[in-house]
């Protein structure tokens, strides 16, 4: 498994230990966070950007990034984080979907 290949870039972001986080993660119906948003990125060789609302910016920021060496920076997937681990995809109005790209 991807974690698994990169424990040495993925160890950090666990908490805990990382063999039981490995063996929770991979059962069914247990939701993921940022550490699966990382290893998407790879799986998918695909960035992945991650938003935020921010009242003081007016808007959507960008907390995070990942996978950006895979190119694609003006078309990646967009995650709205809610707060509480809580994440939705995101569509913005006007661009062009990731979807006829998978």
């Amino acid at each position: 498994d991807e974690f698994v290949r990169r424990r040495e870039e993925t160890e950090w972001f666990v908490e805990g230990d990382f063999d039981t986080y490995v063996s929770q993660i991979r059962k069914p119906h247990v939701w993921g966070g940022e550490p699966e948003l990382f290893m998407a990125s790879h799986v998918l060789r695909m960035p992945i950007t991650v938003y935020m609302c921010d009242e003081n910016a007016g808007g959507l920021i960008s907390i995070a990034e990942y996978g950006q060496e895979y190119g694609g920076k003006d078309d990646p997937i967009r995650v709205l984080y809610h707060g509480f681990g809580h994440y939705d995809a995101l569509q913005i109005p006007g661009r062009n979907s990731v979807k006829a790209r998978l």
